[in-house]
């Protein structure tokens, strides 16, 4: 088993064995060029062959410089961060990696507003008494906030990374606000009211986890890890699926049962992480609709993989309506691919799973039937603008 301490040793075998793993890297790294090459079937959909074909040639000109399997496995994951797949990923390896770097950002998050406005969703540590949900920020160092943002968005998905769509890149700049070295600053210029007041903010927070919900609906009873449901005032029903496992089922069942006089379902999906479902979780899709009762589903970027699948199916089988923003873009089917010295096993995508309107939701995602940003004003209020958009729209019907 070749590992880091062996790659160590490298330095005290002799010169032909060090030849003969150097040329394992050579031959694993065109290894992985060539299967990417014939089998990775999004380049053209995310418009980056040009770009993998420049890594490729760079990824196998270094491979012939590699000292030991950490060398090795830092430029897989290079290629892997290229082809920008979310569902793309190192299963097993044989090498014990070292820890990355730790990834620091402010502690705010944001969130787009209407007319392209930026809103605060969760303010940093320390700053809850003066910064707000849904305050209105009006400038990052100096420039537009929402223009800010919407640049560093377009550089992380030009960088690559685990971001199958410039939506989802979009949303973690967002969530993730103004991340940077340890120490980076940053100057924010907010509405206090109709005052415009100065925050001072810097990089101290370590990346971990992130906030994917605000304003919810209160005396939400939860079934099992993952559901939540509760009746709003308006006689409207609400459920939040934080993922997709087996309490969805169990929960939409009981939420059904005991909640027979409702006006219709909210099914809230946005931060849904994704998991997998069986017929049984299409059984209560169907039983709402033989229920007759209207739905409104509410999606965003962070709704991914198997989330976004629901999705689908809530208006193929529901007719459902859907609110927010456009989900993830990251569904396919996967096959492992083992390099041929063994030193690793890589999840490929092989293909997506269909969407809405024809399209693949690979890159694309599933688009809502009515875009939904925050109303500042009604953020500010303890309102949640999606939910009360999809709120009006089930009391109409």
């Amino acid at each position: 088993m070749v590992s880091l301490v062996a790659g160590i040793a490298l330095l005290a075998t002799p010169a032909s064995a060090q030849s003969d793993f150097k040329k394992s890297y050579v031959s694993d790294m065109k290894a992985f060029v060539d299967h990417a090459q014939a089998n990775y079937p999004f380049f053209d959909l995310k418009g980056i062959r040009k770009d993998w074909k420049t890594t490729s040639k760079r990824l196998e000109k270094a491979a012939k410089k590699c000292k030991n399997d950490a060398d090795f496995m830092k430029l897989v994951f290079e290629g892997v961060a290229c082809l920008r797949d979310a569902h793309m990923y190192v299963t097993e390896t044989k090498v014990e990696m070292p820890k990355g770097e730790p990834s620091f950002y402010t502690g705010v998050s944001f969130m787009p507003a209407t007319d392209d406005r930026v809103v605060i969703m969760f303010p940093p540590s320390g700053k809850g008494a003066s910064l707000k949900t849904g305050q209105v920020v009006l400038t990052i160092n100096g420039k537009d906030a929402r223009k800010v943002l919407e640049e560093r968005a377009q550089e992380t998905w030009e960088k690559g990374g685990s971001f199958s769509s410039l939506q989802r890149a979009r949303f973690f700049e967002y969530r993730y606000g103004l991340g940077g070295e340890s120490g980076d600053k940053f100057t924010l210029v907010c509405l206090d009211g109709k005052k415009k007041k100065t925050y001072k903010l810097s990089c101290r927070q370590e990346k971990s986890g992130w906030p994917h919900t605000y304003n919810l609906p209160t005396d939400l009873k939860q079934v099992g890890k993952s559901f939540y449901y509760s009746k709003l005032e308006s006689g409207v029903g609400y459920m939040y699926l934080r993922r997709v496992d087996s309490s969805i089922t169990e929960g939409m069942n009981e939420a059904l049962t005991t909640m027979t006089d409702v006006k219709g379902w909210i099914v809230d999906m946005r931060g849904n992480s994704g998991g997998g479902y069986s017929s049984d979780l299409t059984d209560q899709i169907k039983a709402i609709k033989d229920a007759d009762l209207p739905v409104a589903v509410i999606i965003d970027a962070g709704c991914i993989s198997a989330g976004e699948t629901l999705a689908r199916d809530f208006v193929n089988i529901a007719e459902a309506r859907i609110f927010g923003s456009v989900s993830a873009g990251s569904s396919s089917s996967k096959k492992d691919w083992t390099f041929p010295s063994g030193i690793a096993t890589i999840k490929f995508s092989t293909r997506s799973r269909s969407g809405l309107d024809g399209k693949v939701i690979e890159f694309h995602g599933i688009t809502p039937h009515e875009i939904t940003e925050v109303v500042p004003e009604e953020s500010l209020a303890g309102e949640n603008s999606s939910i009360k958009r999809a709120e009006e729209y089930l009391l109409q019907r």
